[in-house]
């Protein structure tokens, strides 16, 4: 059973724009906090947590409805995703295999540049 099937794309580009908005939210009350730390903004404005807060939802919302309803960035998350749907998608022993065949690789060359670090270290330890 496959994880992407064609019928759930609405479904999963909304979670995908959700958590966009909420990466952005969070960016911008953190931004605002960072603001806030260095004009002592906490002092200038009454409430200035809530303030920030509330900045950083009306971006997370705004980005959200944003992106559904902008014509170009819906086509062409619906054009991803209905690529996605076409990847076929390898089996458990497939990625097993190449997972080991990529360790035992990168463990042999790895081995390699130790000897010829090795070999480099003891020729420039005699010279000098």
């Amino acid at each position: 059973m496959t994880l992407v099937r064609v019928e759930d794309g609405k479904k999963w580009i909304n979670t995908f724009v959700a958590i966009l908005s909420i990466l952005a939210g969070f960016v911008a009350i953190r931004f605002m906090a960072q603001l806030g730390e260095w004009f002592d903004l906490e002092a200038k404005i009454t409430s200035y947590l809530v303030v920030s807060q509330a900045i950083g939802i009306l971006i997370g919302l705004g980005t959200f409805v944003g992106i559904l309803k902008n014509k170009n960035a819906s086509t062409h998350m619906q054009e991803v995703y209905s690529e996605l749907v076409k990847v076929v998608w390898p089996d458990k022993d497939s990625v097993m295999k190449m997972t080991v065949g990529l360790v035992i690789a990168v463990s042999v060359i790895s081995g390699i540049f130790v000897m010829v670090d090795f070999t480099f270290r003891k020729i420039l330890e005699l010279l000098y």
